[in-house]
């Protein structure tokens, strides 16, 4: 946890998986007792809710609940690579990154996929100056929700996109940049409930 007005973390927790059982341990930042500064499972999703913590990363290969107990729980798999995994509306969403698309999984297992927003390729700056296949359209990365059936979600290039979960298709989008090279990775709505 970051303390905005102290500007410094307060709290910390390891995950770690040990003979195929996730677990782990609540640290202090600020003493010499924490973690080795690894980046195992490349945490990108924390999510918070009453319950408690959600997580998820590149490497986690499942949505992980955290309790207030500190006792770490699998909430579902995820496909390797996927992003922003979140619970939402007796579900969950993620960014299906590697199909670049976004999916909204009920626990029924009914599916919506979204596309992600890809233009003409003469309309993308810097298109090909990445061999990796990271710098590409559709990378979809960054996601968020709104009054309850709305899915907000981010792709590359600099597209943000609202996705309408009751009529099944996109509501609209705006695109920052053509740059290829720039992503959204991060969206909230704001101001937003505190939980």
């Amino acid at each position: 946890a970051f303390d905005l007005d102290a500007c410094r973390f307060t709290w910390g927790f390891h995950l770690q998986r040990k003979h195929d059982k996730w677990t782990g341990y609540v640290f202090n930042p600020d003493s010499d007792a924490g973690p080795a500064a690894v980046n195992d499972f490349h945490i990108n999703m924390v999510h918070v809710e009453n319950s408690g913590i959600y997580l998820s990363g590149l490497r986690t290969g499942a949505m992980l609940h955290l309790n207030d107990q500190w006792q770490v729980r699998e909430v579902c798999s995820l496909a390797r690579g996927a992003h922003n995994a979140q619970p939402w509306n007796d579900g969950i969403i993620f960014n299906d990154t590697g199909s670049d698309c976004v999916r909204y999984v009920k626990r029924d297992g009914i599916e919506q996929a979204y596309a992600a927003r890809v233009y003409p390729d003469s309309d993308i700056s810097f298109s090909g100056v990445d061999d990796t296949r990271v710098a590409r359209q559709g990378f979809c990365r960054g996601l968020t929700t709104y009054a309850g059936r709305f899915i907000v979600a981010g792709s590359s290039p600099s597209t943000i996109t609202l996705l309408d979960t009751q009529s099944r298709q996109w509501v609209s989008s705006v695109n920052l940049s053509m740059d290829i090279r720039n992503a959204i990775h991060g969206l909230e709505v704001w101001p937003y409930d505190t939980v």
